[in-house]
């Protein structure tokens, strides 16, 4: 028979143990919302872009400007959080729409996010309509390349 000293400890160790898990879980959802926060912001960043180059809106270098800020402001938050991080591919109560091959051995994400982070310092750089309209295919591309890849459909 087990000493009460003995159950005690086993027993504060699984307590703790749970707690453990719980906590990491909890921690998960935090980054999944994080990394959900990024997207929707890029999104919306991004659909100011695109009714400019459907001609749905008039070339404004401010919007061009203020939805890049938005999406880098995201992208540093987003890193702050850690939400790109392993222990984020699964939550306890957030659903994640992110393939667990973003952080397999080999995925191909770092120089996915970089071709996207590039993307965005050339569309960054220009200083006219045509300059824009040259530079936004790189941006789309690289967003389609990302989710193609590592985003499951939601639903």
């Amino acid at each position: 028979m087990l000493s009460k000293n003995l159950f005690k400890s086993i027993t504060a160790g699984a307590i703790v143990l749970g707690l453990g898990f719980s906590l990491a879980y909890a921690a998960a959802d935090d980054q999944i919302k994080a990394r959900q926060a990024e997207m929707k912001a890029n999104g919306k960043a991004i659909g100011a872009l695109v009714a400019i180059i459907k001609g749905e809106a008039s070339y404004d270098a401010a919007v061009v400007k203020a939805s890049l800020d938005a999406m880098a402001t995201a992208d540093a938050a987003a890193g702050e959080a850690k939400a790109w991080d392993a222990s984020s591919m699964e939550g306890a109560t957030v659903e994640t729409w992110a393939k667990p091959e973003i952080w397999a051995e080999g995925s191909d994400i770092g120089a996915k996010y970089q071709a996207w982070v590039d993307a965005r310092a050339a569309l960054a750089a220009t200083t006219d309509e045509a300059g824009f309209k040259a530079a936004f295919p790189a941006l789309g591309a690289a967003c389609q390349s990302c989710h193609e890849s590592f985003r499951r459909p939601k639903g």
